[in-house]
């Protein structure tokens, strides 16, 4: 059977895999906070399904994008802030790209000027990503957090559309 991906809008039902590959994907390598879900109902607290995008492979969740303004203000609507998150399982397959190129093309046909997201320093694996994908870094919050007694930097990244 040939992998088939697709990329669509959030389903009350991608909920029951969505929260299982959260909890796969985030350490504290990648994020300063606790991501533990214990059940699909307390992944749909923290995730909007009008602000979430994502890729199946099979008709089977594999990753999403969960993405706002930058914050409630109406100054801020035309910055959005966003997540990404692709099971480890299908981290090497080009999921995250194809996917974060979907979103960019979708914010743009949104009317947004600049999607901004937050990387840790331990983890350049995202970093190069997001560069890749035409990212900048826009500041560097040096030991923004401490995490498991080790003093972390946050870095600060933006993608302009022209």
């Amino acid at each position: 059977m040939k992998n088939t991906l697709m990329i669509r809008p959030f389903c009350q039902s991608d909920a029951e895999s969505l929260f299982k590959i959260e909890n796969k994907i985030w350490t504290s390598n990648n994020t300063p906070v606790d991501v533990n879900y214990s059940t699909a109902q307390d992944y749909l607290k923290d995730h909007s399904s009008n602000n979430t995008i994502v890729a199946l492979i099979n008709d089977l969740p594999v990753g999403s994008i969960d993405y706002h303004p930058a914050s409630s203000k109406p100054t801020s609507k035309y910055t959005w802030t966003f997540g990404i998150g692709v099971d480890p399982a299908h981290q090497s397959d080009g999921i995250g790209g194809k996917l974060l190129e979907h979103f960019k093309k979708f914010a743009q046909d949104s009317g947004v000027h600049k999607l901004h997201l937050r990387a840790l320093g331990t983890n350049p694996g995202a970093i190069r990503f997001y560069q890749k994908h035409g990212f900048e870094t826009e500041g560097i919050l040096k030991d923004e957090f401490s995490i498991n007694g080790i003093f972390v930097a946050d870095y600060q990244m933006s993608y302009f559309f022209d």
